[in-house]
């Protein structure tokens, strides 16, 4: 068997540190535009994250547990995640460059159907693992306990509509129909 020449090493050597230096920059990309301070870089979303999730449970409760963007908005596993994070920050960068961009013009009835649409059980299951704590009301015992079941066809946010940023339509004086008061 015949090594391979010097030429051949530097090139596998080279075409490595090319690969590795990739993948290292994907991740740091990754991880840069999954954060809190990315997604909220937009002032569209700033408005959303300061007077919605930042006065919400998901943010502001007795444990100090704070849900972030992608705890909602990115599912679990790797491959769903990717395709999310592509579609969504696509379309993201695209309203935001080229659509209305105006917190109190956009119409976030459709926007808030969208999201919700897109947000699985699986990203709320994450971190809500014991659905029938103790001290919790019957209504909630009985809903979580025909969910868990599967006795009825509903998901997370058909119930939760305006736990996380509900309280942002406030403070642009937006009415339930998505328009301004």
């Amino acid at each position: 068997m015949r090594w391979p020449s010097k030429k051949s090493l530097k090139l596998l050597l080279l075409g490595a540190a090319i690969g590795v230096g990739i993948i290292a920059l994907s991740a740091g990309a990754f991880s840069y535009t999954s954060s809190v301070s990315f997604c909220t870089s937009c002032h569209e979303m700033r408005i959303v994250a300061e007077q919605g999730w930042m006065k919400s449970k998901h943010y502001d409760n007795p444990s100090g547990v704070v849900a972030e963007c992608t705890d909602c908005h990115l599912e679990p596993e790797l491959l769903p995640m990717i395709r999310t994070k592509l579609r969504d920050g696509l379309k993201d960068t695209w309203v935001h460059l080229f659509g209305e961009s105006d917190p109190r013009r956009m119409n976030w009835e459709e926007l808030t159907a969208s999201a919700r649409s897109k947000i699985s059980d699986s990203a709320c299951m994450r971190c809500h693992k014991n659905l029938t704590p103790r001290g919790s009301s019957i209504k909630t015992l009985v809903a979580h306990r025909e969910y868990l079941r599967g006795d009825v066809n509903k998901r997370c946010v058909d119930c939760h509509r305006e736990e996380i940023h509900g309280g942002f339509k406030e403070y642009l004086g937006i009415t339930n129909s998505g328009g301004p008061k």
